[in-house]
């Protein structure tokens, strides 16, 4: 500094005072008393004297010293709190009282140094205070402060989770925090810290690899001469290994492996309790029993690790929607149930599953590919509907299954008259399986006949159930609880096997090379397991696939999307011949069907059926035949039931029709003796 005048005694008392100094400018260090050196850890002038503050203090309160230096040189005076480092990198917190002492651009800054000890010491001081017991404690210890944010961590500490000092400081607590334990535990933990200034008990944690591992931990909070907790010390031990074996098998036999959910058993432990606090309360729950809608084709397109993904993230945004008093638990597979605590009343509830359908209404990121799945609802009230646990979830379960009859995305409240369906479709489903066993499901055949030649060109195989007491049953009675229960495709094979033995009989007694449509769900068309079963079935059988045509519907597509095309190909390139069944009734685009590898077309029968009374659907009909040329792809008429109808169709040049007009579905035997009568012809 030049010495003149005042500048010369501000010079004395700045190298005189015992008071720790610095003068600053453009952040950096222009001078420093003997104090300041001797406060810094510094031997001489020259080591601190034109240096960068960067280099000096601490890297979180950087950016608060450039913000207060700022300050300072437009208001003339302020304070802040800085972390200083020693050339040995020990931490010294310090309050600064700075004065700017000119006004040039850039200002003489004067900087008064007070070490933090009036109060106890800071954080940073005392870790240095107990730096060295530590390190050296068997145990492993962390500090924060009142924010929870990491100051502190000993060798042990960092050697259990696998993070250096450097990784903890200066992050929450949240970074070492595992999925096992919901927020308001870590809330509850919090408020005896508070109010009793300790707590002790078994806590998972984190680890940096991902592991999660149980601890037995100490937590204590550290207070100011007012009692407040001025920072909070956790000493963490290793449970023994065979209390660490007991906790891991409690977490499985409670929680759900993959989401981290409570399961049914857990599940079925809360209810009681929370029956008694409403009996208490004199208040009420509900319970939600979901369903996801679609999420079969997610496992069967992409298979099921994909399907696990959506399962987790399906949770995840479950949780986001609910309170913390409130519970989601999962079943299995796609099945959840959800206590919703404090209920006043229905609409309240119902306010809740209208939040749950809108938290999926967003698709889902799976494998690159945007995945849009929904949920079905049903809702058990206690006490209004029962006081017992196991009730509630089947009267929940019961309200789902009329949700689903609904279509997708609803939700429906339990009541009585529901029990009946369910009851019923239980019946069914049990029959099912009964006839599953007894072989009771049989192909029945209707004939594709071209008009100009009165011959059969084509077969339809149907699904037909000849029970034992009541004789044949429509599939309209048996096939949506078949896909519901999943017993369709069993039941699939059963008629599959049979029809292909009908094709092989035929062409040996009648020398008939017919070839035979079979439908297929979207579901079992996306399974490559279902079409390698398939055509196993017709080489074991000398079955040529080309005989087998699969007829899958305009909605199945749609629904599906891209996958469900990429597999047409595959089918394609199997042997099998495809027909779109329903055709007009999906509103599928022109670009789509141009890409698909189809053989024919089937006309949906509403448009057949409804020509007369509605004039407009001759307009449509004329247009998919002009399509299906165009296309180069066979057209189908289904659905025709008089001579009016084969007269429009065969003057719009589609000659192809099944229908009623021609044939019912026939069983093997007869349909053997139409065969024999009319004779095979070509739809050439």
């Amino acid at each position: 500094m030049a010495e003149s005048g005042n500048t010369s005694q501000f010079t004395n008392f700045f190298h005189s005072s015992a008071q720790p100094m610095l003068l600053l400018s453009a952040f950096n260090i222009v001078d420093a008393n003997t104090a300041a050196l001797h406060l810094l850890g510094c031997d001489s002038a020259e080591q601190l004297c034109h240096q960068h503050l960067r280099d000096w203090l601490s890297v979180e309160v950087l950016n608060n010293a450039e913000l207060t230096l700022s300050d300072v040189s437009r208001k003339g005076q302020g304070k802040a709190n800085w972390i200083w480092l020693t050339p040995e990198k020990k931490a010294i917190e310090a309050e600064c009282f700075l004065t700017r002492m000119s006004e040039s651009p850039e200002p003489l800054v004067h900087c008064c140094l007070r070490q933090v000890s009036q109060h106890g010491p800071g954080a940073q001081v005392q870790l240095q205070l107990y730096q060295q017991m530590f390190d050296g404690a068997a145990d492993a210890i962390i500090i924060t402060d009142t924010n929870e944010t990491i100051l502190y961590a000993n060798r042990a500490f960092s050697e259990m989770l696998g993070y250096s000092l450097s990784e903890l400081a200066g992050n929450h607590v949240r970074l070492i925090r595992s999925s096992k334990h919901e927020q308001p535990f870590y809330e509850q933990i919090r408020q005896n810290l508070e109010e009793k200034g300790f707590w002790a008990g078994e806590i998972w944690d984190k680890s940096r690899s991902g592991e999660e591992n149980p601890r037995q931990v100490r937590l204590s909070a550290i207070v100011d001469e007012h009692r407040k907790p001025s920072y909070f010390v956790g000493v963490y031990t290793d449970i023994d290994s065979k209390d660490s074996r007991m906790l891991h098998l409690e977490e499985m036999a409670y929680h759900d492996d993959l989401t981290g959910l409570p399961n049914r058993a857990l599940l079925m432990q809360l209810l009681p309790h929370q029956i008694s606090q409403c009996q208490r309360t004199e208040s009420g729950f509900a319970l939600m029993f979901l369903d996801l809608d679609k999420f079969k084709p997610v496992n069967d397109m992409m298979g099921h690790d994909a399907g696990d993904l959506m399962l987790k993230e399906v949770a995840g945004r479950f949780c986001t929607v609910l309170r913390n008093s409130d519970t989601v638990a999962r079943l299995g597979g796609d099945e959840f149930v959800i206590l919703v605590t404090d209920v006043r009343s229905a609409e309240s509830v119902s306010r809740v599953a209208q939040k749950i359908h809108q938290c999926l209404e967003q698709p889902f990121l799976i494998k690159g590919q945007q995945v849009y799945i929904s949920t079905s609802i049903g809702i058990s009230m206690y006490p209004d509907t029962s006081a017992e646990p196991e009730t509630l979830i089947n009267q929940a379960d019961i309200a789902m299954y009329r949700a689903k009859k609904r279509g997708e995305n609803q939700h429906v409240f339990y009541c009585e008259d529901l029990n009946q369906e369910v009851v019923r479709f239980k019946q069914v489903e049990r029959e099912i399986r009964d006839a599953l066993i007894r072989s009771e499901f049989v192909p029945y055949y209707q004939p594709q006949i071209d008009s100009r030649t009165d011959k059969i060109v084509g077969v339809e195989c149907l699904a037909r159930w000849l029970h034992k007491d009541k004789g044949v049953i429509s599939p309209a009675d048996f096939i949506a609880v078949a896909e519901k229960s999943g017993l369709i495709q069993e039941m699939f094979m059963q008629v599959l096997a049979r029809a292909i033995t009908d094709i092989g009989d035929w062409k040996k007694r009648f020398d008939a090379d017919l070839q035979v449509s079979v439908n297929i769900s979207g579901n079992q068309f996306c399974d490559q397991h279902n079409i390698q079963q398939m055509s196993e079935m017709l080489k074991d059988s000398g079955v040529s696939p080309d005989k087998l045509k699969t007829e899958i519907t305009e909605s199945s597509l749609m629904d599906n999307g891209q996958y469900l095309l990429e597999r047409l190909s595959w089918v394609k390139t199997a042997g099998f011949s495809i027909a779109l069944d329903h055709f007009g009734s999906g509103y599928s685009s022109l670009r789509q069907l141009q890409n698909l590898p189809l053989d024919s077309l089937k006309i949906d029968s509403s448009f057949v059926t409804g020509m007369a009374s509605h004039p407009r659907d001759k307009v449509i009909i004329k247009a998919i035949i002009q399509l299906s040329k165009t296309l180069g792809i066979d057209v189908v008429a289904q659905g025709v039931e008089d001579a009016e109808q084969v007269t429009f169709l065969k003057q719009q040049g589609c000659h192809v029709m099944q229908g009623y007009h021609f044939s019912h579905p026939l069983p093997v035997q007869e349909f053997a003796l139409l065969l024999e009568q009319k004779g095979v012809g070509t739809s050439a």
